[in-house]
């Protein structure tokens, strides 16, 4: 999961959202972690779910990622109301547990889906 989130990394687009859905334990966070590996050169033990800040913040080769966690969030409007929105405008954003804020998702947002499959993983992107 981590070589697949290097590899996606390196193909996004900036500004890009990619929103994570998934079971607990589907490789949403290991993910994540290739990703900001690829673009900020971190390397995955850098980088961990912020489930209990809500957000993380990496940046390294000119590029800045914002990592939410919305797993213990609430609802909607307990995002507005810690100010998180104006972080949906970062370079890159990567939200696990995006459906407590679907609506503020700009149209261009990747959404992708991770399924424990065995002892593997399925990812489905569109």
């Amino acid at each position: 999961m981590i070589l697949f989130g290097e590899v996606l990394g390196r193909t996004l687009r900036r500004p890009q959202v990619v929103a994570f859905f998934g079971d607990l334990g589907s490789g949403k966070t290991t993910l994540a972690k290739g990703i900001v590996g690829a673009l900020c050169g971190i390397t995955s033990l850098g980088v961990a779910s912020p489930t209990f800040q809500y957000l993380q913040f990496y940046s390294g080769n000119n590029v800045s990622v914002a990592h939410f966690d919305l797993w213990r969030l609430r609802n909607l409007d307990e995002f507005l109301s810690l100010g998180l929105e104006e972080y949906l405008s970062s370079e890159v954003v990567l939200i696990e547990w995006p459906d407590r804020i679907q609506s503020l998702l700009p149209p261009s947002t990747l959404f992708v889906e991770t399924k424990v499959c065995g002892l593997g993983r399925e990812v489905v992107i569109r």
